[in-house]
């Protein structure tokens, strides 16, 4: 979870570069940051590169580390912040030899607020696939998926803006012209409130280290987040849950090994009764869930698991008490309209010891019509025991 949070992390910051040239700025402080600040509201970046210290390369990232996808983001951000963004005549606020200050008020898209919102959409998928193996089609995946959901919340027409008082630093360059310097002032007055998403990483890795007592160094040397199967209860099992055919792919038992602190902290205050730590195991179930008919129906996947063991037995409420931490599937939304399919998966943590099971009860959903609510097909129990 941690490495997928700051894969995104780091995607969401590599769509905020900017194309700038480096070119002559002014004699005039206040004049460099009025003509900075009306390139902007014009949507001409090239021009607006000329007021700024260093150009493209200290406002660029390296050309080979950004897709093309990520460079029409990009632009497609700039062209949205040009549209809402105003100022107020700038005011020089100190001048001293070389160097002066200049404050300007400005509103514009509030992009801490579509950052927060991209996270708040696109974390619970990444939640999801924490136990999976990453490969680089589903790091793809992920960040495509994280590209059209932050386009999404910048091209709103109701996207949030961010009005702010902004100081430009200005330092006179060789040739004796003011350029504004790079630096957190100049990324805030582009990018408005940008600053509340990095300080909320940077505390939490802050914390994380401070905690371990680790180094970013001794962090990246820390084992890679894995699961493994103990055993394997059922495989390719189908079920008719009229109109839903329902086929139950991957029945098993896994261990979690390696697990980050920050996925504990989410898996323990939402999804158990009982602490887990580093290694945990958990009952894993992948369905395949179609409806064969044109009406739309409503199915819900697993409701229940039960396991059985020495005389006792830990039940699972998986539909109404929310204990799949794996909660971002296509099944997870129980409707169905018409004839379509959904993939499920259900990641369940369990204290019962996978080795002395000897029975598991999987509970399938009632299939009802969506409209009308009436029950097509009652619940079913299916139970598989467990041959040693």
């Amino acid at each position: 979870m941690m490495m997928k949070r700051k894969l995104l992390t780091a995607l969401l910051f590599s769509t905020i570069t900017l194309s700038l040239l480096s070119a002559c700025g002014a004699e005039n402080p206040t004049s460099t940051v009025d003509g900075f600040l009306t390139s902007i509201q014009k949507n001409d970046f090239e021009k607006a590169g000329t007021f700024v210290e260093g150009g493209t390369e200290s406002l660029t990232t390296d050309q080979e580390e950004t897709t093309e996808e990520q460079e029409e983001l990009a632009m497609t951000m700039i062209e949205n912040i040009s549209k809402k963004y105003e100022f107020e005549n700038p005011e020089e606020i100190s001048a001293d030899g070389d160097k002066a200050v200049v404050k300007a008020e400005i509103t514009s898209l509030d992009m801490g607020v579509v950052m927060t919102s991209t996270m708040a959409e696109i974390m619970p998928l990444a939640f999801a696939s924490a136990f999976e193996e990453e490969t680089p089609e589903t790091e793809k995946a992920f960040e495509e998926m994280t590209e059209k959901t932050m386009l999404k919340y910048i091209t709103a027409e109701d996207a949030e803006l961010a009005t702010r008082t902004v100081e430009f630093n200005l330092e006179k360059d060789e040739d004796g012209e003011f350029k504004i310097v790079d630096d957190d002032n100049l990324t805030e007055a582009i990018f408005a409130n940008i600053s509340q998403l990095e300080d909320m990483f940077g505390e939490e890795d802050a914390e994380s280290d401070s905690a371990n007592g680790e180094t970013a160094e001794t962090q990246e040397e820390q084992p890679e987040q894995t699961s493994e199967v103990i055993s394997v209860v059922a495989e390719n099992k189908t079920y008719d849950a009229n109109p839903i055919n329902v086929t139950l792919e991957e029945l098993s038992f896994k261990k979690a090994m390696n697990v980050s602190e920050d996925q504990q902290f989410d898996i323990n205050n939402m999804y158990t009764d009982e602490p887990i730590g580093e290694e945990f195991n958990y009952f894993y179930i992948k369905y395949n869930a179609e409806n064969t008919a044109d009406q739309d129906i409503t199915f819900r996947g697993i409701n229940e698991i039960v396991l059985f063991s020495e005389g006792k037995q830990e039940k699972i409420d998986i539909a109404y008490d929310w204990k799949d931490f794996i909660d971002y599937d296509e099944a997870q939304d129980a409707d169905y309209y018409g004839a379509v399919s959904k993939e499920g998966e259900v990641g369940a943590v369990i204290q019962t010891d996978p080795a002395k099971v000897e029975k598991v009860r999987i509970v399938l959903s009632e299939s009802m019509a969506t409209d009308s609510y009436e029950t097509l097909t009652e619940e079913q129990v299916i139970e598989f025991d467990i041959t040693k």
